[in-house]
C-alpha cells in the first residue's frame, strides 16, 4: 500500500514481532512540522518508495535514510528523504531500466530510534548462493557502519540444517542464545514474506528489535543443487584431498552410467542424462557429498521407484526424505523395457558378482606381477588405465547388488515384524545369523597373527606379516582416501595394531576362541522367510566382499601415485612425495609429459585446507546453482553443547554395554580403544580393527546395512547408529550405558 518497507513493518508488528514504534508520512501528504517538535526522543527517518525492493529493481542505497535525527530536525529530514527521488543517481538508475520519473512515489517512515549497543543485518540465505545458511553481519553501535562497511564487523554463518555456526571477525559479538533468537525470529518473518530475506536488527540492553525486512532479490532458487553426505561420509569422513576427490568423481560417474545402461539399454536415452551421470558426487570445503538430486534421477529410471526410494533412504541412512515430484520422462516402450531389464539384472546379480570377483582377481594379480617401483611413469599410467578400464566397466554391478541387498533386507524386516511381531533386536539377530561376512577375514587373520606370534620364529612371523599385507594390506581407517596410510604403504602401522591387540593376553585369547567357534545362530522361521533371508545374506555378503576388493583397488591407485609422488619430488616439481595428493589426477598425469613446478599451487591449496579444517562438517548443503568452497581470512567455530543425558538411535546389534566413552574424530584419536565405547560421527570399513577390542560403538551416521552395523553384529558387540547430536552431547571420559537392542544411550556420569 505504502511501499514494501512500510507495508512489511505493519505486517511484522501485527504478527507480534518486536518492531520499534513508527508512523508513516504518505506520498503527497501535508504534515504538521510542529507535531514532530513535540518529540522528546531521536528517530530514524527512512525512505519508503513504491518501487523499492522489487523483483526487477531494488534501488539499493539510492534513497536517503537518516539515523539519530533530533526532534527539531525531523521535518527537514522528511523533506530531504522525499527529494532524494530527484538525485542524479536515481534518475540514471531509472533511465537504465526504462522507468519514468513520475512512476516514483515516496512515503517516509519516522521510527523510534533504538539506542543499540549492537546492530546489523541478517540474510536468511547466504547471498553467495548457499540457501540453507543464514548470514548475520553485526557491529557495535547503531549499525550504519555495518551497512556502509565503515566499521569493524563480525559475520556469523549459521547452518540451518545442522544448527551449527562459525564467525569471521575480530570479536565474538553475539552470544549463542542471541544467535538462536535471531534465527527463531527470522523463521517467523519468513512465514510472512517468503524464504529469502534481508532483515535489519538491533540489540539494546539485551532486547532484540527488528528494524525492517525485505526480500533478497538476487537469489533465484528454481533448481537448487543439493549435496548430502548420507552414507558417503562412511567412506570419506572428514576432509579428502584433491587427488582423492578427482578420482572419486571419475569412479562414480563411470559406475552410475554403467548401471543406468543396464536398466535402460538405450544409448539415446542414456545420453540425454549425461550431465546427471557426470555429477553423482560433489565436494565443498574439502568434503565429499552425494549430489542427491541426481541420485534420485537415476533411481527414477527403476520400476517401482516410489517404493524403492524409501528403502534406499532407510538403508543408506538418509535423514531428509524429501524428493522432487519431477519424474524422469521415458517413452512407454522404454519404461516397459526398464521393468524387463531391471528384473533380468536383479535376478542375475549373484552371477554377475561372481564374474566380477573372478575378473578382479585376474586384474589384481596382473598389476602386482607387472608393477615395479623403478618402471617408467608412462608405463605406470598405462597400468592405471588398464585397471580402470577392466574394472570400471563391470564395477557397476556392485550398485545393483546393493539394491539387491537393500530390497531383500527390507523384505525380511517387514516379514519378521508383520508375521511374527518381532522387534528390531530380533531382526538384527536374525540377519547376523544368516550372514558370512568376507570383510571379517582381515580382523580374524590379524587376531590370529597377534595370538600366535609367540609360536612363530622371527622369520616365520615376518613371512606371516608379509602374507597378511599381501591379502589385507589395503584395509585401514579411512582407507578410501588415497592420502591415508595403510598397512601396505606403511607396514609399521601393522606392528602397532598387533602390539595393541597383545596388550591384553586374556582378551586376545577370548577373541581368538570366539572367531574360531563353529556354531552359528539358528532362528526357526517359515520357508518364505528363509527364502528371503538366503537372498538377503547373499546380497550383504556380496556387498562386503566388493567393499574389501574396492579397498584393494584403491591400494593399487595409492601405490601408483605414491610412486609418482616420489619421482616428482626427486625432480623438484613438488616439495615432498605426499604433496602429490594436493593435485588432481589429471594434473598429476600431465606432469609426466609436461613437467612444471607445482609448489605454489600446492601451497595455496594447503592454505585453503587449513581453513576447511576449521569449518563445521555440514551434513547437507543446498546451493542456488553450483557448489563452491568457502574463502575466509579467519574462522572461529562454535559448537553448541547439548545438555541431554538420553539419546536415541537405530539399534543394530543387541546387548547392553556400560563404560567410558572415547570420541574419535579422526585416525589420530584411535589409540587405546580397549574396553571403551567408541563414539563418532561416522565409521568406515577400516574400523573393523578397532571394534574387535571395543565394548561398543555409537555413530551419528549409518543404517542397518552400514559397515558399523554389520561388523559389530559379527563381533557380537553392541552398536547404535543414526544418533542425532551425539558428538555434541557425549565427550571423551563420560560414562555411558548403551543398549544395542533398543538404540537407547544414557550418560550416567560426566567426565
Amino acid at each position: 500500500m505504502y511501499g514494501s518497507k512500510a507495508d512489511n513493518l505493519i505486517k511484522m508488528k501485527e504478527a507480534g514481532i518486536n518492531v520499534p514504534a513508527f508512523e508513516i508520512i504518505e506520498f503527497g501528504e501535508e504534515f504538521d512540522e510542529k507535531k514532530f517538535e513535540a518529540y522528546t526522543r531521536n528517530v530514524a527517518v527512512r525512505s519508503c518508495c513504491n518501487l523499492e525492493d522489487g523483483a526487477d529493481q531494488s534501488f539499493a542505497g539510492q534513497f536517503a535514510t537518516y539515523l539519530n535525527v533530533k526532534p527539531g530536525e525531523i521535518a527537514e529530514k522528511i523533506a530531504e528523504c522525499r527529494n532524494s527521488v530527484n538525485a542524479e543517481s536515481v534518475l540514471a538508475y531509472m533511465d537504465n531500466r526504462g522507468l519514468k520519473p513520475d512512476a516514483l512515489k515516496m512515503c517516509v517512515i519516522v521510527q523510534d530510534m533504538v539506542n543499540a549497543d549492537r546492530a546489523g543485518v541478517l540474510f536468511t540465505a547466504n547471498p553467495q548462493g548457499l540457501l540453507n545458511e543464514s548470514v548475520i553481519a553485526c557491529g557495535r553501535g547503531l549499525g550504519e557502519g555495518v551497512v556502509s562497511g565503515s566499521s569493524d564487523t563480525t559475520t556469523y554463518y549459521y547452518h540451518l540444517t545442522d544448527k551449527l555456526y562459525y564467525y569471521e571477525g575480530k570479536e565474538d559479538l553475539l552470544s549463542s542464545d542471541e544467535i538462536d533468537e535471531l534465527i527463531e525470529v527470522s523463521t517467523k518473518i519468513k512465514e510472512l514474506f517468503g524464504e529469502y530475506l534481508d532483515i535489519e536488527f538491533a540489540f539494546s540492553e539485551g532486547r532484540l528489535y527488528i528494524l525492517q525486512g525485505r526480500p533478497i532479490t538476487t537469489i533465484k532458487a528454481e533448481n537448487p543443487l543439493i549435496l548430502d553426505n548420507s552414507n558417503i561420509v562412511e567412506s570419506y569422513p572428514g576432509l579428502s584431498l584433491p587427488l582423492t576427490i578427482s578420482f572419486v568423481h571419475m569412479v562414480y560417474s563411470g559406475v552410475f552410467r554403467g548401471v543406468s545402461r543396464r536398466v535402460l539399454k538405450n544409448d539415446k536415452e542414456l545420453n540425454k542424462h549425461a550431465d546427471v551421470f557426470n555429477n553423482m558426487v560433489g565436494h565443498a570445503n574439502g568434503r565429499m557429498y552425494y549430489k542427491i538430486s541426481n541420485w534420485y534421477t537415476v533411481l527414477k529410471f527403476l520400476p517401482f521407484n516410489k517404493r524403492i526410494i524409501p528403502v534406499w533412504q532407510e538403508m543408506l541412512g538418509v535423514k531428509n526424505k524429501s524428493v522432487s515430484d519431477k519424474d524422469v520422462v521415458l517413452t512407454p516402450f522404454v519404461r516397459i523395457m526398464t521393468y524387463v531389464n531391471s528384473f533380468y539384472e536383479l535376478v542375475s546379480v549373484p552371477r554377475h558378482m561372481r564374474s566380477l570377483e573372478e575378473e578382479f582377481v585376474r586384474v589384481n594379480d596382473h598389476f602386482y606381477d607387472c608393477y615395479d617401483p623403478a618402471m617408467d611413469l608412462k608405463e605406470l599410467i598405462g597400468l592405471y588405465d588398464e585397471v580402470k578400464d577392466k574394472l570400471l566397466s563391470i564395477w557397476d554391478v556392485t550398485l545393483l547388488n546393493d539394491m539387491y541387498a537393500f530390497i531383500y533386507t527390507g523384505l525380511v524386516k517387514s516379514r519378521l515384524r508383520k508375521k511374527s511381531g518381532q522387534d528390531d533386536a530380533f531382526v538384527n539377530r536374525y540377519i547376523s545369523g544368516i550372514t558370512d561376512i568376507e570383510s571379517m577375514k582381515p580382523v580374524k587373520a590379524l587376531i590370529e597373527l597377534a595370538y600366535k606370534k609367540d609360536e612363530l620364529s622371527e622369520e616365520e612371523f615376518k613371512k606371516s606379516k608379509a602374507e597378511y599385507i599381501r591379502l589385507y594390506g589395503d584395509r585401514n581407517l579411512e582407507e578410501l582416501k588415497l592420502e591415508r596410510r595403510t598397512f601396505r604403504s606403511t607396514p609399521s602401522l601393522l606392528d602397532e595394531r598387533i602390539a595393541e591387540y597383545r596388550k591384553d593376553p586374556e582378551r586376545l585369547k577370548k577373541l581368538y576362541e570366539d572367531i574360531n567357534k563353529s556354531e552359528t545362530l539358528r532362528i526357526k522361521t517359515d520357508p518364505i522367510t528363509r527364502f528371503l533371508g538366503k537372498r538377503c545374506a547373499r546380497g550383504i555378503a556380496g556387498r562386503e566382499k566388493s567393499r574389501l576388493n574396492r579397498s584393494r583397488i584403491y591400494g593399487i591407485v595409492r601405490l601408483i601415485f605414491d610412486t609418482m609422488g616420489s619421482r616428482f619430488a626427486e625432480a623438484g616439481l613438488i616439495d615432498k612425495a605426499e604433496d602429490i595428493y594436493y593435485l588432481t589426477v589429471d594434473e598429476a598425469f600431465r606432469l609426466v609429459s609436461e613437467p612444471a613446478d607445482m609448489k605454489s599451487v600446492i601451497a595455496e591449496r594447503k592454505d585453503a585446507y587449513s581453513l576447511y579444517e576449521m569449518l563445521p562438517p555440514y551434513t547437507r548443503l543446498i546451493f542456488e546453482e553450483s557448489e563452491f568452497d568457502k574463502r575466509h581470512s579467519c574462522v572461529n567455530s562454535h559448537k553448541k553443547k547439548n545438555s541431554e543425558n538420553v539419546l536415541q538411535g537405530v539399534p543394530c546389534s543387541g546387548s547392553v554395554a556400560e563404560g567410558e566413552a572415547l570420541v574419535i574424530s579422526g585416525p589420530g584419536d584411535a589409540h587405546d580403544v580397549k574396553d571403551k565405547i567408541l563414539v563418532t560421527k561416522m565409521t568406515d570399513p577400516g574400523w573393523v580393527f578397532l571394534l574387535a577390542t571395543a565394548k561398543g560403538v555409537i555413530s551419528e551416521k549409518g543404517s542397518l546395512l552400514s559397515h558399523t552395523a554389520i561388523i559389530s553384529r559379527e563381533l557380537n558387540i553392541p552398536s547404535v547408529v543414526g544418533v542425532d547430536k551425539l558428538t555434541d552431547t557425549v565427550k571423551t571420559g563420560d560414562m555411558i550405558r548403551m543398549d544395542g537392542g533398543t538404540g537407547r544411550i544414557e550418560i550416567i556420569g560426566r567426565a
